[in-house]
Protein backbone atom coordinates (compact mmCIF):
# COMPACT_ATOMS: atom_id res chain seq x y z
CA UNK A 1 0.00 0.00 0.00
CA UNK A 2 1.84 3.38 -1.20
CA UNK A 3 2.10 6.49 1.07
CA UNK A 4 -0.16 8.21 -0.95
CA UNK A 5 -2.86 5.56 -0.46
CA UNK A 6 -2.04 6.15 3.83
CA UNK A 7 -2.14 9.67 3.59
CA UNK A 8 -5.68 9.60 1.76
CA UNK A 9 -6.82 6.89 4.19
CA UNK A 10 -6.13 9.24 6.79
CA UNK A 11 -7.39 12.28 5.29
CA UNK A 12 -10.63 10.34 4.92
CA UNK A 13 -10.42 9.73 8.71
CA UNK A 14 -10.27 13.13 10.04
CA UNK A 15 -12.67 15.05 7.40
CA UNK A 16 -15.42 12.55 7.40
CA UNK A 17 -15.52 10.41 11.11
CA UNK A 18 -16.38 12.46 14.41
CA UNK A 19 -14.92 11.38 17.45
CA UNK A 20 -17.04 9.34 18.50
CA UNK A 21 -17.49 7.13 15.60
CA UNK A 22 -13.77 6.70 15.14
CA UNK A 23 -14.41 4.48 18.57
CA UNK A 24 -17.16 2.52 17.19
CA UNK A 25 -14.56 2.29 14.02
CA UNK A 26 -11.54 1.23 16.48
CA UNK A 27 -13.50 -1.54 17.98
CA UNK A 28 -15.20 -2.94 14.84
CA UNK A 29 -11.48 -3.60 13.61
CA UNK A 30 -9.98 -4.76 16.62
CA UNK A 31 -8.30 -1.36 18.39
CA UNK A 32 -8.92 0.24 21.87
CA UNK A 33 -9.08 4.16 20.68
CA UNK A 34 -8.34 5.59 24.10
CA UNK A 35 -5.54 2.75 24.48
CA UNK A 36 -3.70 4.51 21.49
CA UNK A 37 -0.50 7.29 21.89
CA UNK A 38 -1.91 10.70 20.52
CA UNK A 39 -4.35 13.07 21.66
CA UNK A 40 -7.30 14.32 19.60
CA UNK A 41 -8.45 13.35 16.72
CA UNK A 42 -5.31 14.54 14.88
CA UNK A 43 -2.98 11.63 16.75
CA UNK A 44 -5.30 9.31 17.22
CA UNK A 45 -5.85 9.19 13.79
CA UNK A 46 -2.16 8.88 12.46
CA UNK A 47 -2.10 6.13 15.40
CA UNK A 48 -4.44 4.17 14.13
CA UNK A 49 -3.23 3.93 10.52
CA UNK A 50 0.22 3.26 12.31
CA UNK A 51 -1.55 0.63 14.56
CA UNK A 52 -3.80 -0.94 11.83
CA UNK A 53 -0.25 -1.44 9.66
CA UNK A 54 1.95 -2.79 12.16
CA UNK A 55 -1.39 -5.40 13.13
CA UNK A 56 -1.62 -6.24 9.53
CA UNK A 57 -5.09 -4.46 9.77
CA UNK A 58 -5.22 -2.07 7.04
CA UNK A 59 -7.32 -4.31 4.58
CA UNK A 60 -9.86 -4.40 7.69
CA UNK A 61 -9.69 -1.08 8.27
CA UNK A 62 -10.06 0.17 4.08
CA UNK A 63 -12.60 -2.53 3.80
CA UNK A 64 -14.66 -1.20 6.88
CA UNK A 65 -14.27 2.60 5.66
CA UNK A 66 -15.74 1.61 2.20
CA UNK A 67 -18.71 0.01 4.36
CA UNK A 68 -19.37 3.18 6.07
CA UNK A 69 -18.61 6.30 4.21
CA UNK A 70 -18.95 4.96 0.78
CA UNK A 71 -19.18 7.69 -1.33
CA UNK A 72 -16.34 9.94 0.42
CA UNK A 73 -14.13 6.82 0.13
CA UNK A 74 -15.23 6.88 -3.66
CA UNK A 75 -14.34 10.88 -3.78
CA UNK A 76 -10.83 10.27 -1.83
CA UNK A 77 -9.76 8.10 -4.82
CA UNK A 78 -7.91 5.41 -2.44
CA UNK A 79 -6.02 2.79 -4.93
CA UNK A 80 -8.39 -0.75 -5.31
CA UNK A 81 -7.35 -3.04 -3.29
CA UNK A 82 -5.18 -6.19 -4.45
CA UNK A 83 -7.43 -9.23 -5.50
CA UNK A 84 -6.36 -10.84 -2.18
CA UNK A 85 -7.43 -8.29 0.08
CA UNK A 86 -11.00 -7.91 -1.32
CA UNK A 87 -12.24 -10.89 1.20
CA UNK A 88 -15.04 -9.78 3.61
CA UNK A 89 -13.29 -7.75 6.83
CA UNK A 90 -14.79 -10.39 8.90
CA UNK A 91 -12.25 -12.83 7.28
CA UNK A 92 -9.64 -10.53 9.24
CA UNK A 93 -8.85 -12.32 12.56
CA UNK A 94 -11.81 -14.57 12.20
CA UNK A 95 -11.84 -18.16 14.23
CA UNK A 96 -10.92 -20.96 11.64
CA UNK A 97 -14.35 -22.70 11.00
CA UNK A 98 -14.98 -25.92 12.77
CA UNK A 99 -14.96 -29.07 11.31
CA UNK A 100 -18.34 -30.80 10.47
CA UNK A 101 -18.70 -34.02 13.09
CA UNK A 102 -18.87 -37.15 10.85
CA UNK A 103 -21.12 -39.74 11.40
CA UNK A 104 -18.59 -41.64 13.39
CA UNK A 105 -17.84 -40.92 17.34
CA UNK A 106 -14.63 -39.42 18.59
CA UNK A 107 -12.36 -42.21 18.72
CA UNK A 108 -10.10 -42.27 22.46
CA UNK A 109 -6.72 -41.88 20.64
CA UNK A 110 -5.49 -44.74 22.59
CA UNK A 111 -8.02 -47.20 20.78
CA UNK A 112 -7.06 -45.52 17.70
CA UNK A 113 -3.57 -46.38 18.46
CA UNK A 114 -4.46 -50.03 18.83
CA UNK A 115 -6.59 -50.51 15.75
CA UNK A 116 -3.72 -49.18 14.10
CA UNK A 117 -1.51 -52.04 15.26
CA UNK A 118 -3.74 -54.84 14.46
CA UNK A 119 -4.04 -53.19 11.06
CA UNK A 120 -0.45 -53.33 10.50
CA UNK A 121 -0.02 -56.85 11.64
CA UNK A 122 -2.97 -58.11 9.03
CA UNK A 123 -0.86 -56.82 6.39
CA UNK A 124 2.42 -58.08 7.61
CA UNK A 125 0.71 -61.44 7.65
CA UNK A 126 -0.60 -61.22 3.95
CA UNK A 127 2.93 -59.85 2.47
CA UNK A 128 5.01 -62.06 4.66
CA UNK A 129 4.76 -65.12 2.62
CA UNK A 130 5.02 -63.47 -1.39
CA UNK A 131 8.69 -62.16 0.38
CA UNK A 132 10.05 -64.99 1.93
CA UNK A 133 8.50 -67.28 -1.65
CA UNK A 134 9.82 -65.05 -4.30
CA UNK A 135 11.77 -61.83 -3.26
CA UNK A 136 13.43 -61.46 -6.55
CA UNK A 137 10.65 -61.96 -8.64
CA UNK A 138 8.72 -58.74 -6.71
CA UNK A 139 11.78 -56.52 -7.07
CA UNK A 140 12.13 -54.19 -9.69
CA UNK A 141 15.13 -53.21 -11.39
CA UNK A 142 16.63 -49.26 -10.70
CA UNK A 143 16.25 -48.96 -14.64
CA UNK A 144 13.23 -50.88 -15.24
CA UNK A 145 11.19 -48.56 -12.75
CA UNK A 146 13.13 -45.10 -13.80
CA UNK A 147 12.24 -46.39 -17.51
CA UNK A 148 8.34 -46.35 -16.25
CA UNK A 149 8.23 -43.13 -15.08
CA UNK A 150 6.52 -40.76 -17.16
CA UNK A 151 8.80 -37.99 -19.34
CA UNK A 152 9.24 -34.83 -17.30
CA UNK A 153 7.02 -32.54 -18.55
CA UNK A 154 8.90 -30.18 -21.02
CA UNK A 155 6.86 -27.26 -21.44
CA UNK A 156 7.42 -26.27 -17.42
CA UNK A 157 9.15 -22.63 -17.89
CA UNK A 158 10.31 -22.92 -14.02
CA UNK A 159 11.00 -25.36 -11.50
CA UNK A 160 8.45 -25.42 -8.59
CA UNK A 161 11.17 -24.72 -6.20
CA UNK A 162 12.29 -21.78 -8.03
CA UNK A 163 8.78 -20.42 -8.67
CA UNK A 164 7.52 -20.70 -5.03
CA UNK A 165 10.47 -18.53 -4.14
CA UNK A 166 10.61 -15.97 -7.30
CA UNK A 167 9.36 -12.23 -6.43
CA UNK A 168 5.82 -11.99 -8.38
CA UNK A 169 6.73 -9.51 -10.96
CA UNK A 170 6.34 -5.95 -11.18
CA UNK A 171 5.88 -3.05 -13.23
CA UNK A 172 8.65 -0.81 -14.49
CA UNK A 173 9.05 1.81 -12.45
CA UNK A 174 7.65 4.36 -15.38
CA UNK A 175 4.51 2.46 -15.39
CA UNK A 176 3.82 2.62 -11.72
CA UNK A 177 4.39 5.88 -11.96
CA UNK A 178 2.14 6.24 -14.29
CA UNK A 179 -0.85 4.40 -12.77
CA UNK A 180 0.14 6.24 -9.53
CA UNK A 181 -0.49 9.21 -11.34
CA UNK A 182 -3.87 8.32 -13.02
CA UNK A 183 -5.39 7.57 -9.92
CA UNK A 184 -4.39 10.80 -8.25
CA UNK A 185 -5.99 12.78 -11.32
CA UNK A 186 -9.24 10.38 -11.27
CA UNK A 187 -9.69 11.27 -7.36
CA UNK A 188 -11.66 14.33 -7.01
CA UNK A 189 -8.65 16.27 -4.60
CA UNK A 190 -9.31 18.51 -1.83
CA UNK A 191 -12.34 20.95 -1.25
CA UNK A 192 -10.78 24.26 -0.42
CA UNK A 193 -7.76 26.60 -1.25
CA UNK A 194 -5.19 25.99 1.18
CA UNK A 195 -7.07 23.69 3.91
CA UNK A 196 -5.10 21.61 5.56
CA UNK A 197 -8.46 18.73 5.52
CA UNK A 198 -7.33 17.69 9.48
CA UNK A 199 -5.35 15.09 7.59
CA UNK A 200 -1.92 16.48 8.52
CA UNK A 201 0.15 17.05 11.87
CA UNK A 202 3.37 17.56 12.51
CA UNK A 203 4.40 14.00 10.60
CA UNK A 204 3.57 12.60 7.84
CA UNK A 205 2.32 9.09 7.81
CA UNK A 206 4.90 7.13 6.55
CA UNK A 207 7.77 6.68 8.59
CA UNK A 208 9.98 5.39 5.76
CA UNK A 209 12.36 7.95 4.18
CA UNK A 210 10.99 10.36 1.82
CA UNK A 211 11.21 9.74 -1.85
CA UNK A 212 14.02 11.90 -3.60
CA UNK A 213 10.79 13.65 -5.68
CA UNK A 214 9.54 14.79 -2.23
CA UNK A 215 12.70 16.43 -1.31
CA UNK A 216 12.62 19.04 -3.13
CA UNK A 217 9.11 20.17 -1.94
CA UNK A 218 10.14 22.76 0.85
CA UNK A 219 12.54 24.44 -1.39
CA UNK A 220 11.25 27.36 -3.07
CA UNK A 221 11.70 28.35 -6.70
CA UNK A 222 13.86 31.40 -7.37
CA UNK A 223 11.61 35.00 -7.77
CA UNK A 224 11.23 36.15 -11.11
CA UNK A 225 14.06 38.69 -11.21
CA UNK A 226 13.18 42.54 -11.90
CA UNK A 227 9.09 41.37 -13.33
CA UNK A 228 7.03 38.67 -13.35
CA UNK A 229 6.67 36.41 -16.11
CA UNK A 230 3.99 36.66 -18.66
CA UNK A 231 2.00 33.90 -17.59
CA UNK A 232 2.44 34.92 -13.95
CA UNK A 233 1.58 38.34 -14.62
CA UNK A 234 -1.76 37.51 -16.67
CA UNK A 235 -5.14 38.68 -14.81
CA UNK A 236 -5.99 35.16 -13.95
CA UNK A 237 -2.74 34.57 -11.73
CA UNK A 238 -2.69 37.36 -10.16
CA UNK A 239 -6.38 37.30 -9.09
CA UNK A 240 -5.32 33.46 -7.79
CA UNK A 241 -2.63 35.99 -5.21
CA UNK A 242 -5.55 38.03 -4.29
CA UNK A 243 -7.44 35.55 -3.20
CA UNK A 244 -4.78 33.47 -1.01
CA UNK A 245 -4.04 36.84 0.91
CA UNK A 246 -8.23 37.62 1.71
CA UNK A 247 -8.11 33.97 2.56
CA UNK A 248 -5.68 35.12 5.26
CA UNK A 249 -8.58 37.59 6.88
CA UNK A 250 -11.15 35.44 6.50
CA UNK A 251 -9.40 31.81 8.05
CA UNK A 252 -8.71 34.39 11.05
CA UNK A 253 -12.46 35.98 11.60
CA UNK A 254 -11.27 39.38 10.08
CA UNK A 255 -13.61 39.42 6.91
CA UNK A 256 -17.11 37.87 6.38
CA UNK A 257 -17.80 35.43 3.17
CA UNK A 258 -19.40 38.22 1.52
CA UNK A 259 -16.24 39.63 1.20
CA UNK A 260 -14.45 36.72 -0.99
CA UNK A 261 -17.34 36.76 -3.57
CA UNK A 262 -14.86 38.98 -5.64
CA UNK A 263 -12.84 36.30 -6.16
CA UNK A 264 -14.93 32.72 -5.65
CA UNK A 265 -18.13 31.39 -7.46
CA UNK A 266 -20.15 28.55 -6.99
CA UNK A 267 -19.26 25.53 -5.66
CA UNK A 268 -15.83 26.95 -4.44
CA UNK A 269 -17.32 29.96 -2.74
CA UNK A 270 -19.76 27.46 -0.81
CA UNK A 271 -16.66 24.74 -0.05
CA UNK A 272 -14.10 27.51 0.97
CA UNK A 273 -16.61 29.21 3.12
CA UNK A 274 -17.10 26.11 4.80
CA UNK A 275 -13.79 25.35 5.36
CA UNK A 276 -13.21 28.35 7.20
CA UNK A 277 -16.21 28.43 9.47
CA UNK A 278 -16.53 25.36 10.12
CA UNK A 279 -13.09 22.83 9.11
CA UNK A 280 -10.73 24.73 10.18
CA UNK A 281 -11.74 25.97 13.79
CA UNK A 282 -12.54 21.99 14.44
CA UNK A 283 -9.12 20.76 12.77
CA UNK A 284 -7.20 23.43 15.20
CA UNK A 285 -9.29 23.02 18.30
CA UNK A 286 -11.33 25.94 19.06
CA UNK A 287 -14.50 27.65 18.22
CA UNK A 288 -15.67 29.46 15.32
CA UNK A 289 -15.97 32.31 17.48
CA UNK A 290 -11.80 31.97 18.54
CA UNK A 291 -10.42 32.51 15.02
CA UNK A 292 -8.84 35.44 15.50
CA UNK A 293 -6.03 33.70 17.63
CA UNK A 294 -5.52 31.24 14.48
CA UNK A 295 -2.09 32.71 13.03
CA UNK A 296 -1.59 31.48 9.25
CA UNK A 297 0.75 32.02 6.92
CA UNK A 298 1.65 31.00 3.40
CA UNK A 299 4.10 30.85 0.48
CA UNK A 300 4.22 30.03 -2.71
CA UNK A 301 6.69 27.81 -3.71
CA UNK A 302 5.68 27.43 -7.33
CA UNK A 303 4.14 30.97 -8.32
CA UNK A 304 0.19 31.46 -9.72
CA UNK A 305 1.06 30.34 -13.69
CA UNK A 306 -1.93 30.67 -16.36
CA UNK A 307 -1.32 27.51 -18.02
CA UNK A 308 -4.45 27.86 -20.62
CA UNK A 309 -7.06 30.32 -21.78
CA UNK A 310 -10.29 30.58 -23.58
CA UNK A 311 -12.36 33.46 -24.11
CA UNK A 312 -14.76 31.78 -21.46
CA UNK A 313 -12.06 31.44 -18.48
CA UNK A 314 -8.56 30.21 -17.72
CA UNK A 315 -6.58 27.61 -15.21
CA UNK A 316 -3.59 28.47 -13.28
CA UNK A 317 -1.40 26.79 -10.96
CA UNK A 318 0.75 27.27 -8.34
CA UNK A 319 2.51 25.10 -5.32
CA UNK A 320 2.13 26.39 -1.96
CA UNK A 321 3.15 26.09 1.24
CA UNK A 322 0.79 26.89 4.74
CA UNK A 323 1.30 26.80 8.15
CA UNK A 324 -1.88 26.77 10.53
CA UNK A 325 -0.89 27.89 13.99
CA UNK A 326 -3.18 27.69 17.22
CA UNK A 327 -1.61 30.29 19.58
CA UNK A 328 -3.58 29.29 22.78
CA UNK A 329 -2.38 26.04 22.35
CA UNK A 330 0.63 25.94 19.56
CA UNK A 331 -0.48 23.61 17.32
CA UNK A 332 -0.07 23.64 14.29
CA UNK A 333 -0.29 21.99 11.05
CA UNK A 334 1.46 22.57 7.81
CA UNK A 335 0.75 21.55 4.07
CA UNK A 336 2.49 21.96 0.64
CA UNK A 337 0.21 20.91 -2.64
CA UNK A 338 -0.19 21.59 -5.74
CA UNK A 339 -3.44 23.58 -6.77
CA UNK A 340 -5.47 23.88 -9.77
CA UNK A 341 -7.73 26.63 -10.34
CA UNK A 342 -10.52 26.72 -12.78
CA UNK A 343 -11.51 30.50 -13.34
CA UNK A 344 -14.46 32.11 -14.98
CA UNK A 345 -14.33 35.21 -16.62
CA UNK A 346 -16.94 37.66 -16.45
CA UNK A 347 -15.60 41.19 -18.35
CA UNK A 348 -12.43 41.97 -17.30
CA UNK A 349 -12.82 40.05 -13.89
CA UNK A 350 -11.62 36.40 -12.71
CA UNK A 351 -13.35 34.38 -10.74
CA UNK A 352 -12.44 31.10 -9.40
CA UNK A 353 -15.77 28.42 -10.30
CA UNK A 354 -14.06 25.07 -9.22
CA UNK A 355 -10.25 24.07 -7.97
CA UNK A 356 -8.15 20.77 -7.16
CA UNK A 357 -5.55 20.33 -5.02
CA UNK A 358 -3.08 17.51 -4.06
CA UNK A 359 -0.96 16.91 -1.35
CA UNK A 360 2.57 16.63 -1.44
CA UNK A 361 3.85 16.99 2.19
CA UNK A 362 3.22 17.83 6.00
CA UNK A 363 6.20 18.89 7.13
CA UNK A 364 6.25 21.62 9.04
CA UNK A 365 9.21 23.84 8.75
CA UNK A 366 11.58 24.39 11.91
Amino acid sequence: MTDQTLLKLRELLLNEFSESELISLCQDIGLDYQALPGTGTFGKTREIIEVARAQDKLRVLQSRLRELKPAAYAAAGISSLDPADQLPAAAEGAPAPQRRAGPWPAIPRTVALLLSLLVLVACAALLLPRLISGPAAQATPASSAASALPAADQSTSMPIAEAATAPPATPPADEATSAAGQGDAAAPIMTTAAQPTEALTDQAVSTEAPAPAQAEVLTPEPAPIGTLSPAEAHPAAQNVRGLNELLLSFYTGKITAKDLEDYWTGDALRLVTSFGDVRLPRAMRISPTQREALDISYEYLRPPTLVSETADGAIVTSREFWRYANTLNRAQICEVRDYEYRLVREGDRYRVRSFQSRLLETRCRS
